[in-house]
């Protein structure tokens, strides 16, 4: 069956992806091409995490999802409200719908997919045995948390995306570019380079009703662009890196710097990772998280 790829990296590679354990936060339009290209690589074990159900404005995004996925009928705007909530309700688990593709194309992989928050103790558990880690959720208390494993149980992983910035009156395309950004316990973290924004951690950790009551004017909600083929140019990238990484095929000087393509100039460039020897997460401080393990404490919510 992997024939032709193992005539790439041999039968010691194929079998290494099959005992390797991997972890994929976030299952949406990034996480689900994540999941597909490794369980079609042949990857053994998966972790799975994600809190959202299949809706229909994101099938588009979802790799194999199938309307009856989202209940699309149950969905449709043109249906009562009761429905529509229904629907929302009751919609597949998008872990499910990964674990679903995952085990199409290898039927012999572990999966647990779990349905929750990546942010609540139990589920960030199941991430520190991993060998390799992919953020595909864009909440900086993923980042944040996300950061902290990488770092306190030296596992290597890597942050993907894709960002649409349109002028908000005009409705004019500002930019529009793809990122890969390997996060390693020897390299700068995210903390260091910026990626994780105080003021939008803070207002991630209240409420609807208080985000909304301390509002000044009632904004409605900002839908964000989310294209399938911007997300794919940043996962197929980070999938490659993890391919000749984990099968020691990567060359010895290969560039870690973060990664962003823009394609509506067809540019791409590299963006030089900073790194802090002061810093509390990474650097070599004797308060630093790093190489901690279980003796310091994740980011994790707060059920109380």
């Amino acid at each position: 069956m992997y024939d032709r790829q193992a005539r790439l990296f041999g039968d010691a590679g194929q079998d290494i992806l099959s005992r390797t354990k991997v972890g994929i936060i976030g299952l949406g339009g990034a996480g689900s091409l994540v999941a597909e290209y490794l369980g079609r690589l042949g990857v053994g074990e998966f972790v799975l995490a994600d809190p959202d159900r299949a809706a229909l404005t994101n099938l588009p995004r979802l790799v194999a999802a199938r309307s009856s996925d989202a209940l699309s009928w149950f969905a449709n705007p043109t249906q009562p409200a009761w429905m529509r909530q229904l629907a929302t309700r009751l919609a597949l688990p998008k872990v499910k719908l990964a674990r679903r593709n995952i085990l199409r194309a290898n039927r012999n992989a572990r999966v647990d997919a779990i349905f929750g928050d990546f942010l609540e103790a139990e589920v960030a558990a199941k991430f520190i045995d991993c060998d390799h880690l992919f953020l595909a959720a864009d909440t900086m208390g993923a980042r944040l948390l996300f950061n902290a494993i990488v770092h306190q149980y030296l596992i290597p992983g890597v942050q993907v995306g894709a960002k649409v910035r349109i002028d908000s009156t005009s409705g004019e395309v500002l930019d529009a570019y793809s990122v890969v950004r390997p996060v390693t316990p020897d390299s700068g973290c995210l903390l260091c380079n910026r990626l994780v924004n105080a003021v939008k951690l803070q207002a991630e950790t209240i409420s609807d009703a208080e985000r909304r009551a301390q509002r000044y004017v009632e904004e409605p909600d900002v839908v964000v662009p989310s294209v399938v083929t911007l997300n794919a140019v940043a996962t197929a990238q980070a999938a490659n890196d993890f391919l000749f990484y984990i099968t020691g095929l990567q060359e010895s000087n290969a560039n870690s710097a973060y990664l962003r393509i823009q394609p509506r100039g067809r540019r791409m460039w590299f963006d030089e990772v900073r790194k802090s020897p002061t810093c509390q997460e990474c650097g070599s401080a004797s308060k630093s998280r790093l190489a901690r393990g279980d003796a310091r404490r994740l980011p994790v919510r707060d059920r109380h």
